[in-house]
């Protein structure tokens, strides 16, 4: 039996046969595979199979030609491929996809890789919000199979529970699993979240709050302690609001202390928990590679974050005890998984996964709020002080020597200035994407084609002009006493809406009004020497959860 002539041992001129197959085989696979469904999540297998296809076509061409030019052949052969696929693709994109007749950047349209390109310095929500102002249109392509969106229609189309829009194959949802289990905030099935969020009301219900509210005093006092001891010098409120907020979520969430308000630095722990969305967040939400990632097992400090938060898991169960007092988050999360028909907990990666969520959603979300309400009321003490005078009232008024809730959640103003706050500086200053169902949907009369990925950016969407008066500036009163400054209500979502609004919403409420308030009634505080508050804004770093810049602040006793 005679060997196999292949078209590239016909000399030089025969490499122009296969590479032109090649080419074809390029356009072809875009065309009946790449622009059809989603395959982020396959990247692994993509990898491995063209990988594989390269591998063969090189043993091939080397057995006939040697070495050195079967190299050549087989990478001319795979490089006429890639150009074919790569040049169908930015072809089909710029002109003839779906959403093409949307304006946008070229790179955008071209592109996912627009995203890192817009948060190479950490600024993605500021970037998209020019593009409206570019474009002059609430609707931009913002990737080759997305739009941002500013409309409160769109918000209630796409996150109400009667929207037919879904995580699934919009991103980053997609990735975010810890060994194939999804936390509360990335699960795909709404049917699941529906389940998983019961229990996780169970750990914020009004008896839970006020049993967690003896912790919170308790970090408040650390707090005001550590402002004691400094002396009069500057303090970097953003910083603490971060040790603040990971050592409240340690006793509340775990029954752990964390101790780094005394240490006045991160740990571990939570240098950990700030990479672990940032590496997501520095390639734009470009989720491919993450799934490569984990297809190659390799996490990095992704992977360490896991681990120890797996571990503070597996210490708070074997510490559980229905007769020892622990009143936190995990112990819900416990009491699902050990019962006989769990609701939510049905195996223990499901409580590593949620474990994760609880170290960053309560910390990372709430030290952002605080931090920015710090810097807006350093830089307004008129407001400063009117809040003092609204919550003096209070103090001791149901615990003595002490504020509670209950009485902070009736001050108007104390709420208005928080709320403010989280118009302005939104911790979740994106917010994710959203997968338009088949049949499409309307935006204000605008049709948007199915199998799109939308959102509407909360940074961009509570700075309308559309939808506040003055809507850069820092007015408590808009939310009190001057409501005609505020034009579109719905347009405020700082904890989203819908099923998949925050869990969280009301113990986040509780510990900013709790650490404002002994922080205000206890202190004035204003710029230090040498700072213009500047940084906060400019050196913050969009890690799908904002991370302000610095703030130096020096706080005067009041009494």
């Amino acid at each position: 039996m005679e060997p196999l002539i292949l078209p590239w041992t016909a000399g030089e001129a025969g490499i122009v046969q296969p590479c032109l197959l090649a080419a074809i085989t390029g356009i072809l696979s875009h065309l009946l595979y790449f622009i059809r469904g989603y395959h982020v999540t396959s990247a692994y297998g993509i990898l491995m199979a063209h990988t594989s296809i390269y591998a063969a076509l090189t043993v091939a061409a080397t057995s006939q030609t040697g070495l050195v030019s079967g190299i050549l052949v087989s990478t001319a052969m795979f490089t006429s491929y890639l150009a074919a696929l790569f040049t169908s693709i930015i072809i089909y994109r710029v002109f003839f996809h779906r959403l093409s007749h949307f304006p946008g950047p070229l790179f955008a349209k071209m592109t996912k890789f627009y995203g890192p390109w817009t948060n190479r310095n950490g600024q993605m929500h500021i970037e998209q919000n020019k593009l409206f102002e570019k474009y002059g249109s609430d609707i931009v392509r913002i990737a080759p199979n997305e739009l941002a969106i500013l409309s409160t229609d769109a918000i209630q189309k796409i996150h109400s529970s009667r929207s037919g829009c879904r995580k699934r194959n919009a991103g980053v949802y997609d990735v975010l699993h810890y060994k194939g289990e999804y936390n509360l905030d990335s699960i795909l099935d709404r049917e699941e979240h529906r389940y998983r969020r019961q229990v996780w009301e169970k750990a914020m219900t009004t008896s839970s709050l006020a049993a967690y509210e003896k912790s919170t005093r308790e970090i408040c006092h650390r707090w005001l302690n550590k402002i004691v001891s400094v002396d009069g010098k500057p303090i970097d409120t953003s910083l603490f609001s971060l040790l603040i907020t990971f050592d409240h979520m340690g006793k509340i969430g775990f029954s752990h202390e964390f101790g780094t308000i005394e240490a006045g630095e991160e740990n571990r722990m939570l240098r950990l928990l700030e990479i672990m969305f940032g590496q997501v967040a520095k390639m734009g939400e470009l989720a491919w590679p993450v799934a490569l990632l984990k297809g190659f097992n390799v996490g990095g400090e992704a992977a360490e974050f896991d681990e120890l938060a797996k571990q503070m898991a597996d210490s708070r169960e074997r510490e559980d005890d229905s007769e020892n007092g622990k009143e936190d988050i995990l112990k819900h999360f416990i009491r699902d998984l050990r019962a006989e028909k769990p609701l939510a907990f049905f195996n223990r990666n499901v409580l590593y996964s949620d474990a994760g969520l609880v170290l960053v959603g309560a910390t990372d979300t709430i030290a952002a709020a605080l931090s920015y309400a710090f810097y807006h009321l350093a830089t307004h003490p008129l407001t400063q002080e009117k809040l003092y005078n609204e919550i003096s009232n209070v103090f001791g008024k149901s615990v003595s020597s002490e504020f509670a809730n209950t009485d902070l959640s009736k001050i108007a103003y104390l709420d208005a200035v928080i709320d403010e706050t989280l118009r302005l500086d939104n911790p979740v200053c994106n917010n994710a994407a959203r997968m338009v169902p088949p049949e499409g949907l309307v935006v204000d009369g605008v049709f948007i084609p199915g199998g799109s990925a939308i959102r509407v950016p909360g940074y961009a969407m509570q700075r309308s002009d559309k939808a506040f008066v003055r809507a850069g500036e820092f007015i408590p009163e808009r939310w009190t006493t001057e409501p005609d400054l505020v034009l579109d209500r719905a347009a405020f979502m700082p904890f989203l809406v819908g099923p998949n609004n925050c869990v969280g919403k009301r113990l986040a409420m509780m510990v900013l009004r709790l650490v404002l308030s002994y922080t205000v009634y206890k202190y004035r505080f204003e710029l230090a020497a040498g700072e213009d508050g500047t940084a906060i804004r400019r050196e913050a770093v969009n890690n799908l959860i904002l991370k302000p810049g610095p703030l130096n602040l020096v706080f005067t006793n009041r009494q």
